[in-house]
Formats: C-alpha cells, sequence, structure tokens
C-alpha cells in the first residue's frame, strides 16, 4: 500500500485505532463502485472554515484533496494522545493504591501515605478517588494529624453529593464523626453519625462502624444505655460480617463502659477478649494500632481491679509500639493511663510529670479528649497534695475551674459532674459555702446512672453489674435468673425493665446535619505530628526519686 492511496489517507485521516475495522482497509464491498475511479472533486472544499489566516490555509489544502468530512491528522493524534495518557495516569494511580494498601497492612505506613499522595494527583475516576481519600483519612488519623483527616472527609462528601451515592455518603458521615469526636466536638460527631445511619450503608461493616461511633460518643456524653445499645448493634453486625477488627474496637468500648461503670471483672474479661482477638491466628487482617488500643484497655481495666504490676507492664508495652509506630495519639494515652498507675501507687510526683507529658502531646495533637483525661488525672492528683496539706487551695481551684471549662466545651457530663463536686469541696475548705452550694445545685442537674430494675445509682461504689438485651444496664443483684435472652416480658405481660415499661414520648425528626467546616488554625503546628522532647521521653521511662518528684511539683 503506497502513502498516495486513498486508504492510507483514510486510515491516516484521524479514525482511532480502536475504530478501524478489516473492511476499511479492502475495497468497496459494492463492485461497481471503487474509491480509485471516483475523481478528486467529489469532496468539495466549503469555504466557512473558523480560524487564523494558517489554520485556513492549512485547512484549504487538506480540504481540497481529502474533503471536509476528515480531519487534519495532527487534531485526531492529539486526542488520541490525551486519552491514551488519562487512562494510563487512572491505571499507574489504581495501581499505586493498591501498592499502598499492601504497605498499609505490613505496617509501612509512612511508605504507604507517600505513594497513595503520589497516587492522588493522577486518579481521575471519582469511585477511585473517593477510596483513595478514605485511605489518606485513615492513615494521618493514625498519625495523629486529627485535622488533616477532616479535610479528607470533606473531600470525600463532596464527592459523595456529586455521584449522589448513599453508601458513599455514610461513609464520608462517618469519617467527620470521628474525627469530630477525637477533636472534642461530640455534638457534632453524634449529628454526622446519626445521619450516616439515615443513609444506605450497604451490606458491609459500615453500619457496624457508624453504631460503634454513636456508641463512643455517647459513652463520652454519660449516656450509657445508648451506648450499650450502639455497641450491640456493632456487636451484631462483625460477628455476620465476620470482621475481626470491628469485633476487637467493640470489646474495647465494652470494656471502657464497664469500667466507667466501676465493674472491674467484665470490664477486664472485654479488654481480653480484644487483646485475644489482637493475638490471635485470625490477628494477620489486624493493623497493630488496633492491637495498641487493645493493650492500653487492658491496663486501664487491670488498674481498674487493682492489678498495678501487670497493668505497668500492659502499658509499657504500649508505649513502646506507639513509639515504633510513630503514633503520637496513642503515645499521649499511654502515657496517660502510666499516670493513672503511679497515682494509683500513691506516687504523686511521677504521675503529675506523665500528665504534664500527656497534655501537651494532646495539645499539640488536637486530641481534646486525651488533653481532658491528662487534665482530669492531674487535678485528681492536687485533690491528694492538697487534703495531705501539701499545697494550698490555690492551686487545684484554678485548676479544677479550667478543668471544668474544657469538660463543658466537650459535653462529658459525667466528668462536669465529678469535677463540680470537687470544686464543692475546695469552697467548703475555703468558707464560701454559697459558691459550695451552687456546684452542689449544679452537679445535681445532671443525674448520675441508676439501675433499670431498682433505680438506685451505678457506679458509686466497685459492684458487678449486667446489661439487660434492651440494653439498660443494672445490677448483677437485679438481674433475675429464668432471664431469657429472647423475650424483654414477663410471664404475666409486664415489662422486666422499669424503663422499658415507662412512657416516652414521641422522638422529634433528626436536623439537618450540620455543614462541614475548617477548623481556625491554632498557635501550634497542625500539619506534622509533634516530637516529644527527649527531655518529655527521659522524665518519663525514667525511675527518679519520689522525693525529686515532689519537690519539683
Amino acid at each position: 500500500m503506497s502513502w498516495d492511496s486513498i486508504e492510507s489517507r483514510d486510515f491516516l485521516g484521524g479514525v482511532p485505532a480502536h475504530q478501524l475495522s478489516a473492511t476499511r482497509l479492502l475495497s468497496s464491498p459494492d463492485p461497481s463502485r471503487h474509491h480509485l475511479d471516483e475523481t478528486q472533486e467529489v469532496y468539495p472544499f466549503s469555504e466557512e472554515y473558523p480560524g487564523p489566516a494558517s489554520a485556513r490555509n492549512g485547512a484549504l489544502r487538506w480540504g481540497a484533496r481529502f474533503g471536509p468530512a476528515h480531519r487534519p491528522p495532527a487534531s485526531g493524534l492529539l486526542d488520541c494522545f490525551r486519552v491514551c495518557r488519562s487512562r494510563l495516569d487512572q491505571y499507574l494511580a489504581r495501581r499505586k493504591i493498591e501498592r499502598g494498601v499492601r504497605l498499609y497492612g505490613q505496617n509501612e505506613q509512612r511508605q504507604a501515605v507517600k505513594v497513595w499522595l503520589s497516587a492522588l494527583r493522577g486518579v481521575r475516576h471519582r469511585n477511585d478517588k473517593f477510596a483513595l481519600l478514605g485511605h489518606l483519612y485513615q492513615a494521618y488519623m493514625d498519625f495523629g494529624k486529627y485535622r488533616e483527616s477532616l479535610e479528607f472527609a470533606n473531600r470525600q462528601l463532596g464527592i459523595s453529593e456529586e455521584l449522589d451515592s448513599a453508601p458513599m455518603r455514610a461513609e464520608a458521615y462517618l469519617n467527620l464523626a470521628r474525627a469530630h469526636q477525637t477533636l472534642g466536638g461530640l455534638d457534632r460527631a453524634l449529628s454526622y453519625a446519626r445521619h450516616a445511619l439515615y443513609n444506605d450503608c450497604g451490606g458491609g461493616s459500615t453500619a457496624g462502624y457508624v453504631h460503634l461511633t454513636v456508641a463512643s460518643v455517647s459513652l463520652e456524653l454519660g449516656a450509657f444505655s445508648k451506648a450499650m445499645d450502639g455497641f450491640q448493634k456493632a456487636l451484631a453486625v462483625a460477628q455476620a460480617q465476620n470482621d475481626n477488627t470491628l469485633l476487637l474496637q467493640v470489646y474495647v468500648g465494652l470494656s471502657e463502659l464497664w469500667r466507667r461503670l466501676r465493674d472491674a471483672e467484665r470490664a477486664v474479661a472485654c479488654a481480653a477478649r480484644a487483646c485475644d482477638l489482637g493475638r490471635g491466628p485470625r490477628a494477620a487482617d489486624l493493623n497493630t494500632r488496633h492491637h495498641r488500643t487493645a493493650l492500653l484497655q487492658m491496663a486501664a481495666a487491670l488498674r481498674a481491679r487493682g492489678e498495678l504490676g501487670d497493668a505497668h507492664d500492659y502499658c509499657n508495652e504500649a508505649l513502646r509500639l506507639a513509639a515504633v509506630a510513630g503514633d503520637q495519639g496513642c503515645y499521649a494515652r499511654a502515657v496517660r493511663i502510666a499516670g493513672d498507675v503511679y497515682r494509683r501507687k500513691c506516687d504523686v510526683g511521677k504521675a503529675l510529670r506523665h500528665y504534664e507529658v500527656a497534655m501537651g502531646a494532646g495539645q499539640a495533637l488536637g486530641d481534646r479528649l486525651a488533653q481532658m483525661e491528662a487534665m482530669d488525672g492531674a487535678a485528681r492528683c492536687l485533690e491528694a497534695l492538697r487534703l495531705q496539706n501539701r499545697i494550698c487551695n490555690c492551686r487545684p481551684l484554678e485548676f479544677n475551674t479550667r478543668l471544668l471549662e474544657v469538660a463543658t466545651s466537650v459535653g462529658a457530663k459525667m466528668l462536669v459532674r465529678r469535677v463540680r463536686l470537687r470544686l464543692a469541696e475546695i469552697y467548703t475548705a475555703l468558707g464560701d459555702n454559697k459558691a459550695a452550694a451552687r456546684q452542689k445545685r449544679a452537679a445535681a442537674a445532671w443525674g448520675a446512672p441508676a439501675c433499670a430494675r431498682c433505680r438506685e445509682p451505678l457506679a458509686e461504689q466497685p459492684e458487678p453489674l449486667a446489661a439487660l438485651p434492651c440494653a439498660h444496664i443494672v445490677h448483677h443483684a437485679c438481674m433475675p435468673e429464668s432471664w431469657s435472652r429472647r423475650s424483654t416480658l414477663r410471664a404475666g405481660g409486664g415489662a422486666e425493665c422499669a424503663e422499658c415499661a415507662s412512657p416516652r414520648a414521641a422522638r422529634p425528626p433528626p436536623p439537618a446535619p450540620p455543614a462541614p467546616r475548617t477548623l481556625p488554625a491554632q498557635d501550634f503546628p497542625f500539619g506534622t505530628p509533634p516530637t516529644l522532647r527527649e527531655s518529655d521521653l527521659n522524665s518519663v521511662l525514667s525511675d527518679h526519686s519520689s522525693q525529686q518528684a515532689t519537690s519539683s511539683v
């Protein structure tokens, strides 16, 4: 075939390679007509051609030779090159996403994030971009970069609105809820989590993670029955989907719930189940951060039961793993739990140093929950020193006032109640009875959790508890022996649970979800996780004498 034949000109005339067929390179199927028998004027050129003079002259020569139905070959090849380049970029981006997932599963988190960030520039399909933003969100949450992860969740929400996909919208709301929960916006987190439930979460484990988030936020707000209900629903989803990661997090949440209700035995049992899942033969698909979380929860449960030596060992193991992995959020929680262990050992000096490091790390990360828990531990240490007449009442009063402001802004009602009662004792020691009475009335405004059958308060003293199938919590002594897990009714038709028997008002329709917002910048950098100073690390891991620690206080 020569370059002057009409068939080769048709081939070069911009027809994409994937649209060519075998008959196009052959002669016409009609034997009475053939392209070579036709004259050159069969395609007269039209003078109506827009463009500059040079392009018009080139088009004149091309149209006089091939006709107006054919575009110049440069345009077709350029379009084909652009399409091929776009497809190649998409293919390479998808391969990078898969490679990052493999690296992340091998605990190479930082390398995985680099691969994902390079893939973010080449991804074209919105479905792949949504999944990639989800991977980056989780990685940044693990690194403690909570505000950057919030930006990824906002971008996910925008893509879900463009595609009008309910499962994507549910996942985006879930990520927003988890980020706001860590940053201390519990009301916004609960609103986002509820709106994730109002969307179709699909057939996977997304619904279980949404229930888990609702339960965790409710636990921080002091709604123990709602938290138990969320944990039970998340447990059902985890067992149905055979999701070990979700199951581990559910047991961690249940252990924390029983610990706050001062049932140490159940707290240790749930934490042990979580640790078994992190160490068992099916733990290959679990990330090490879940194992660190289970170790920390086991340390907290053992401290509540009084086994301080084992609690210290679990805490040190989690501290070591967090330092190796660079998980600053887990590091801050581990230092805070180590401070709780030292406070339980009556080593107030070491406990205060640990709380100071935990508060600094929580402030640098923007983790208001970790910062608030560390402040509560420090306030308890100051209260112990005040009762021993080693310090005056001024410093505990100032510190508890600041803690009250933080706890009120976060919405931790149980902690607010405890701080107000502590302030009432301080005002009584100062002789200000009016201020003490005001704090007591404010603390009584939020009722303590009560048994669903006998209506006696819970968490006043360590005692065994139980959960009913309706998610309400009772004393173990109030649990009937003939209780059936399949029914919540007596033989006579009355309800076993007093909460379920009481009339309830109709639930109002849910409000509109809050608009995603970018949190204002602070004085400290949020872009990179903070690096603890060598002096802080030595102060945590060293074993100074308690007298030196007390003198530093």
